[in-house]
C-alpha cells in the first residue's frame, strides 16, 4: 500500500512558532511532527510516501530527503499553487490502479491503519474515512453513519447542526477510480465535494472510528497539550522513554531549578537558578533566567526569559525575549527576535539584556 501526505499547509494557525519553521517540522517530544506519522505508516506495511506539497522546501527535504532512514521510499509533487486537498490527491494519483492511503500531515495517532484495510476490504468501500469522537465538533468535517455507511458529511457544522459527534479525522482509504473523479486543474477540497456527494449520492463511503489517540497539531494551545499528552504515556506507541520530563543533548538545569511534569526541553537549553519551569515546551537553545516561571508556555528555538520573569500560557517566537522581571499577557503571542518589556512587544533593536 502506498499514501500521500498533505502537507501544504502553512500553519498559520501555529504562529508564532511556524514563520521560520515548517509545521511539519514543530518538534512533539523533540521529534519532527511529520515524523509520527511516517513512522505509523511504515508500521502499518506502507513503504511509498509522496509528499503533497505546494512547491519546495529545502527544510522539509532535508529533514526526510528520500524517507529511507525511516525504510520509506519518499517523493515529492509540488502543486505550483494551492489546489486543495482534492487537487492534491488527483495531482499525484489520477493515473494509480491501486488502493492508497492519504493523511493530512499534522495529525499525531496511534490509528490501527491495518484494521482500517480490513474493514474497507470486507465492505467493498470505494472511499473509507477514518473517525474520530469529540466534545465539539463544529471545527471538523462531521458525519451522520447507517452502521458503518457515511449518510451525511457536513463541514464545520454550527453546534445545532452537527449530526454527530464523530469527526473526520483525516485518515482516508481511496480506491484508484475515485482519485480519478477529482479536478487537478482548479482549487477544491474532498471535504466540501467528494465526500458529501458521496454520501448523498448512497455510494460506498465507510466510517472506521478510532478509539485511541488522535491529536489535530493546528494551534499553539493543541500542540502543546500533545505534547504534554504524549510524555505523560496517553499513546504509549508513540512516546519515547523520558516522563516526566525530556531533556535535549546539552540541556543543563541548575540544581535549585524545579521542573515540573509535563517539561520537555530541546537541546543547548539553559534552566537558571531558582526557576521554575511546568508543562511547557522549551526548543533548542532556549535561556530561562534566574528565578523566573514558566507555566504551559512555548519558547521557540534561541528564546531568552529574564530573570524573575513569569510566563503562563504563553508563546515566544524565535529569538524572542522576555525582559527580566515582565508577566506578559496569558495567551499573548510574541513574533519572532521582538522583546516584551514595559508591559508591552517591541523590536529587537530596543531590547534590554537579560
Amino acid at each position: 500500500m502506498r499514501a500521500i501526505v498533505l502537507v501544504g499547509g502553512r500553519g498559520t494557525r501555529l504562529r508564532p512558532l511556524t514563520p521560520r519553521t515548517p509545521k511539519q517540522l514543530v518538534p512533539i517530544l523533540n521529534r519532527p511532527l511529520l515524523e509520527y506519522l511516517l513512522r505509523r505508516l511504515h508500521l502499518h506495511g506502507v513503504r511509498d510516501v509522496t509528499l503533497a506539497m505546494t512547491g519546495p522546501n529545502e527544510a522539509i527535504e532535508r529533514t526526510f530527503g528520500d524517507g529511507s532512514h525511516l525504510g520509506l521510499s519518499i517523493e515529492r509533487v509540488y502543486e505550483g499553487e494551492p489546489l486543495g486537498s482534492g487537487g492534491a490527491i488527483a495531482t499525484c494519483a489520477a493515473q494509480w490502479d491501486e488502493p492508497f492511503l492519504v493523511c493530512n500531515g499534522d495529525l499525531v495517532c496511534d490509528l490501527e491503519l491495518g484494521l482500517m484495510i480490513e474493514a474497507h476490504r470486507a465492505r467493498d468501500a470505494e472511499l473509507s474515512i477514518a473517525l474520530y469522537e469529540v466534545d465539539d465538533p463544529t471545527r471538523f468535517g462531521v458525519v451522520a453513519l447507517d452502521g458503518d455507511r457515511i449518510t451525511r458529511f457536513v463541514e464545520k457544522p454550527p453546534a445545532a447542526e452537527a449530526p454527530s459527534n464523530l469527526i473526520n479525522a483525516g485518515v482516508w482509504l481511496f480506491e484508484p477510480h475515485v482519485a480519478r473523479e477529482l479536478d487537478a486543474t482548479r482549487f477544491n477540497r474532498v471535504e466540501d465535494e467528494l465526500f458529501p456527494g458521496m454520501a448523498e449520492g448512497g455510494r460506498a463511503i465507510v466510517g472506521f472510528t478510532h478509539r485511541g489517540y488522535w491529536a489535530d497539531v493546528g494551534t499553539s494551545e493543541a500542540y502543546l497539550q500533545t505534547n504534554i499528552d504524549l510524555l505523560r504515556g496517553d499513546a504509549p506507541a508513540l512516546a519515547p522513554e523520558g516522563f516526566p520530563a525530556l531533556l535535549g543533548p546539552g540541556t543543563e538545569v541548575a540544581a535549585s531549578a524545579m521542573l515540573g511534569m509535563g517539561v520537555v526541553a530541546g537541546a543547548e537549553c539553559r534552566i537558571g537558578a531558582g526557576s521554575l519551569v511546568m508543562a511547557s515546551v522549551l526548543w533548542d537553545g532556549v535561556q530561562v533566567g534566574e528565578g523566573a516561571r514558566v507555566d504551559r508556555t512555548v519558547l521557540a528555538t534561541g528564546a531568552r526569559v529574564g530573570a524573575g520573569a513569569v510566563l503562563e500560557g504563553v508563546t515566544v517566537g524565535h529569538g524572542a525575549e522576555v525582559a527580566p522581571g515582565e508577566r506578559p499577557p496569558t495567551g499573548i503571542e510574541i513574533d519572532d527576535e521582538t522583546v516584551f518589556r514595559d508591559g508591552a512587544v517591541h523590536p529587537a533593536a530596543g531590547s534590554r539584556s537579560t
